[in-house]
């Protein structure tokens, strides 16, 4: 991220972590006496929010060491985020090369996740790699593949699909109280000059563009148009990019309009925006109607919309207008819920309650056993599915698919 983007960020986490105590609920938790060992592939600047604040407050789980560049990079992160029981290594082959690290978190930069991931398959590690996964569909089925041959789990991390606030929206739309879903509209903005010109996210040989940095979109118009991506048929009808001025080859912006039709239903449209650099009127503000993050389903009887959904841990206020009546119903979920049951804490990220289930995952897969049906997951089917519609949207806009 850019320093712009990272401060505007960390200011939101080191806010939430500060009103909910998190510091003295890290210091309360006693770790099992053997906890599963994480490395990390990368010093990122995303690390502490999205992993060392989550396995700070996990009974189960401990950072055992982080990879960077330089070792020094490592050994700055692990001395800044108080690290204890965290070795630095040189380069991540080091890293992966430890039999005492069990598992990875990889947040390097998009066009090295493919790769990494299957390395630390073949090293025996289980990954939890940031999204998107891939560069491209046919790499999402390599690392399947792998997978499926080293017995090791992998899941990307689309960190949203596991808050309770985007279980409850999807128990709305499939419970038939508001008949079919018509319509499903996603948006998500970065307003200009937050990132760098040079940012990773402009930068074509490492997977950049907004439908990569921001695959959230497909992923949310996907999850609530159909009950499972499984079998479903994905039709782009028109994707419009805005390049960018440096290299034509990447996305700044891009508006999609598609269909997704599962077995047996009638099609669903599906629209969605995401731009890494929306323009300031008149230099100096953000245009109201294009700088929230949003789901809006359309369903027959009602319209459903799911504000802030990549990070709804901040703001729950999920509404529900009836068509017939114009009557608003308002909605938040912080725990709990359709799939987790009685479980989780209100002051759980997405990121905490993605590694909830990264971790019960893992150990099932360690002691044989299952974790119960219907607990939250993204299976690489979907992880497959998703990136198959990044794909065929480069492909419609002319831009090729990434590699």
């Amino acid at each position: 991220m850019s320093w712009i983007l990272d401060v505007q960020y960390f200011l939101a986490v080191g806010f939430h972590n500060w009103r909910n105590g998190l510091s003295k609920i890290a210091a309360s938790i006693k770790k099992t006496k053997s906890p599963l060992r994480l490395g990390v592939l990368g010093a990122a600047a995303i690390n502490p929010s999205a992993i060392f604040d989550p396995v700070s407050t996990h009974p189960d789980i401990v950072i055992s060491g982080i990879a960077a560049r330089s070792k020094a990079k490592a050994e700055a992160q692990i001395k800044r985020s108080k690290l204890l029981h965290a070795r630095a290594y040189a380069t991540y082959e080091d890293l992966l090369a430890d039999p005492e690290i069990e598992a990875v978190y990889i947040p390097l930069p998009n066009g090295l996740h493919a790769e990494w991931t299957v390395k630390s398959l073949r090293a025996g590690k289980h990954v939890l790699v940031e999204k998107p996964i891939a560069s491209n569909a046919e790499q999402v089925r390599e690392i399947k593949r792998v997978s499926e041959e080293t017995g090791k789990v992998v899941l990307e991390a689309f960190h949203w699909r596991f808050h309770p606030a985007a279980h409850l929206v999807k128990s709305l739309v499939e419970n038939g109280e508001y008949g079919d879903v018509e319509e499903v509209r996603a948006r998500m903005p970065i307003p200009a000059h937050f990132l760098s010109k040079d940012d990773i996210r402009f930068q074509y040989a490492l997977a950049g563009g907004s439908c990569m940095d921001l695959i959230y979109v497909f992923s949310g118009t996907s999850y609530f148009a159909v009950p499972t991506l499984q079998d479903a048929k994905i039709e782009i009808i028109s994707a419009q990019p805005r390049v960018n001025a440096r290299d034509s080859k990447i996305d700044e912006a891009m508006t999609v309009d598609y269909t997704i039709t599962a077995p047996g239903k009638t099609p669903v449209r599906c629209h969605t925006e995401a731009d890494l650099a929306v323009p300031w009127l008149w230099g100096f503000i953000i245009p109201f109607s294009k700088r929230d993050n949003v789901i809006v389903i359309e369903l027959q009887k009602a319209t459903i919309q799911f504000p802030n959904f990549p990070a709804p841990w901040l703001s729950s206020n999920i509404t529900v207008t009836s068509k017939t009546t114009g009557e608003v119903t308002k909605h938040t979920a912080y725990k709990d819920g359709p799939q987790w049951g009685t479980r989780g804490e209100e002051w759980w990220t997405t990121y905490r309650y993605q590694l909830e289930a990264f971790v019960d995952k893992v150990r099932a897969v360690q002691s044989g056993s299952s974790v119960p049906e219907g607990s939250p997951w993204v299976g690489m089917e979907e992880s497959e599915a998703v990136m198959g519609i990044v794909d065929a949207v480069y492909e419609k806009a002319g831009l090729g698919v990434r590699r």
